[in-house]
């Protein structure tokens, strides 16, 4: 089974809406780094080939697997909130 041939301008138009919307929880974070590792994350979620949580974003992305504990590590980190991102989320849907 094949995938249906979309134009690029519509991958483009894809891409920019994901990347306002991720764009829109940077004030969650009190570091850039942590967005970063929280967007890294959140496509490595979005496209992983499997359901095998951080494993499948180290394999299935250009991700060195030293990467492995940096982001177990953001799971535990201390520089976001669930509440904050919850209530990002909240405003970024009812938009």
């Amino acid at each position: 089974m094949s995938l249906p041939y979309f134009p690029v301008v519509y991958h483009t138009i894809m891409l920019n809406f994901i990347e306002n919307i991720l764009y829109h929880f940077e004030s969650c974070f009190s570091r850039k780094a942590t967005f970063r590792w929280f967007v890294t994350i959140t496509i490595g979620l979005m496209l992983r080939s499997d359901k095998l949580g951080v494993t499948s974003i180290i394999r299935n992305h250009p991700l060195s697997p030293g990467c492995y504990e940096s982001i177990l590590h953001f799971f535990r980190a201390s520089f976001w909130s669930l509440d904050s991102i919850r209530k990002c989320w909240f405003s970024a849907v009812n938009k």
